[in-house]
């Protein structure tokens, strides 16, 4: 790993922007790669790492910004099937299982990402909106505009239905205003505490007057209109919503808030950038009339994003934490297996609830918290419990409707876990028969009931949960473990488990 700088404002903003290009010294690898999946996706297969690395950096990240060829057909079944869930679904549930879903098979996860992040940035709950029809079309519109361009997004989201209950826009009427949008609108959506006046909200909040929903659709009911002139963010005029939406992202303010926000979310989050260093990425979207998926793209394929400085600097939301333990180990789902009472997402939405992000329903106006809020006594055990159901291979049990003696199980096949992942040379004192080995096969080392080198199935699992080092001493410890009496067969199979359950459980795997 590079050394860093002491702190941020020793960067050169001007070439911290800049295209990474590998080199012999930082080559393009499966720690950059990882890294690359673990910012843009919710996590990697075996088989997208090495994907990644034939692509280089440059294609997989067009790769991710445009989808895989099949996603533009993929998202149209799959918003068929989420319109349906919604239509039949109460508690949310079910909604819930359809967006893991999408998640998990779309083809385009940096969408999904992107959807996700700003879910919590526009953060509306069903707890509130109490209606999976509505809080279903907002997910929609989100996905739509994900990487597009901001302005079209915050306008059609001022006239979301899911929005408009959220934030009481039925009670805003002339003669009344109701100030919650306006004020979200300009304190959390765009512009940040300290760069507008309470006279600008109340004044923003006369501009929305008459906006509501019949529980369905947007209705602008003009008798309910404040017509009057207003003042809002020193300009003038007969304003209605359209314009205070135009009027704030006119404001400098605005890309400084938002790409703020972007930078700790695919960058940092551990350091506040000094705004020197975002300044080339605010200008780039201004100037692009906020392009979002372009300045993504300069983020995620930056000298600085590739870097101490990134690597590492954020932790594991619940949604990535789980994610990208069952897509690093499950290849196929058992959806059509009969023994299964729900889906296997439905079962994921169970533990995520337990970890602390329910979709749908952030706490509150701003969202989840993030960042360290993630980790507690409760949360960090509840981890703990979901990498052992994964790592033993009880993950797909229904821990609500079954007991878990009866409950299938899915297998988690160890002979099948670890595919040519990397190469090593055979040890020195191979036999004779296995010394022609070019590279390591683990999964011919598991397969064979004679010992093997606990150092190799150790480096493979690392390489494939954790490419980019790991603590010596944790290594050792795992390295001793596994090779304790040289077990073989099932017993080196549940070594094997055990081990995975211990770096899905490590300080280095819940951070991003």
């Amino acid at each position: 790993m590079r050394a860093r700088p002491t702190n941020l404002e020793k960067i050169d903003p001007t070439t911290a922007w800049q295209p990474w290009r590998p080199s012999a010294a930082d080559p393009w690898d499966h720690k950059w790669a990882a890294h690359l999946y673990r910012r843009a996706a919710f996590g990697y297969t075996r088989e997208e790492l090495i994907e990644a690395e034939r692509l280089g950096p440059e294609g997989t990240l067009e790769l991710f910004l445009t989808g895989r060829p099949q996603a533009g057909e993929i998202l149209e079944t799959l918003t068929d099937i989420g319109r349906v869930a919604a239509a039949r679904d109460e508690a949310g549930d079910q909604l819930r299982g359809w967006w893991l879903y999408c998640m998990l098979q779309g083809g385009h996860p940096l969408r999904e990402k992107l959807t996700l992040f700003w879910h919590n940035h526009f953060a509306t709950s069903l707890v509130k909106v109490q209606s999976p029809d509505l809080m279903f079309r907002q997910n929609c519109l989100l996905r739509e505009h994900a990487l597009g361009r901001f302005g079209p997004m915050l306008q059609a989201i001022s006239r979301d239905g899911a929005m408009l209950v959220w934030l009481d826009s039925s009670s805003n009427v002339k003669g009344r205003p109701n100030e919650n949008y306006a004020r979200e609108l300009m304190e959390l959506f765009s512009l940040g505490v300290g760069n507008y006046t309470e006279k600008d909200v109340r004044e923003a909040a006369r501009a929305f007057t008459g906006w509501r929903t019949d529980g369905r659709v947007f209705i602008f009911e003009a008798s309910r209109h404040d017509n009057g002139p207003k003042v809002v963010l020193g300009k003038a005029g007969n304003w209605d919503g359209v314009d205070v939406v135009r009027i704030v992202l006119e404001q400098p303010a605005a890309a400084k808030f938002l790409i703020r926000k972007l930078y700790q979310h695919f960058v940092n989050e551990t350091a506040v950038a000094p705004d020197a260093l975002l300044e080339p990425l605010v200008q780039q979207f201004r100037k692009s009339d906020y392009d979002i998926a372009a300045v993504v793209r300069t983020m995620l394929g930056s000298r600085h994003f590739y870097s101490a400085h990134a690597f590492r600097q954020r932790i594991k939301g619940p949604v990535e934490f789980v994610l990208g333990a069952v897509r690093a180990i499950y290849q196929k789902y058992p959806e059509d297996d009969p023994r299964y009472r729900s889906l296997p997402q439905q079962l994921l939405v169970t533990w995520l609830n337990g970890l602390g992000q329910s979709l749908f329903a952030p706490p509150n106006v701003k969202g989840w918290p993030g960042g360290k809020a993630w980790l507690n006594t409760a949360t960090l055990l509840e981890r703990a419990n979901f990498a052992e159901a994964v790592a033993m291979g009880t993950i797909w049990m229904n821990r609500s409707a079954e007991p878990a003696a009866t409950a299938p199980a899915v297998p988690f096949d160890v002979k099948r876990l670890f595919g040519k992942l990397a190469a090593a040379s055979p040890p020195t004192d191979a036999p004779e028969e296995r010394a022609p080995a070019p590279a390591f096969d683990p999964a011919a080392i598991v397969c064979q009931d004679k010992p093997s080198r606990p150092e190799d199935l150790v480096d493979a699992l690392f390489e494939l949960h954790m490419p980019g080092g790991v603590r010596p001493e944790s290594r050792a410890k795992l390295v001793n473990f596994i090779g304790d009496g040289s077990p073989v067969g099932p017993a080196r199979d549940r070594r094997v488990r055990e081990v995975v359950h211990a770096i899905l459980s490590m300080a280095e795997y819940q951070l991003c």
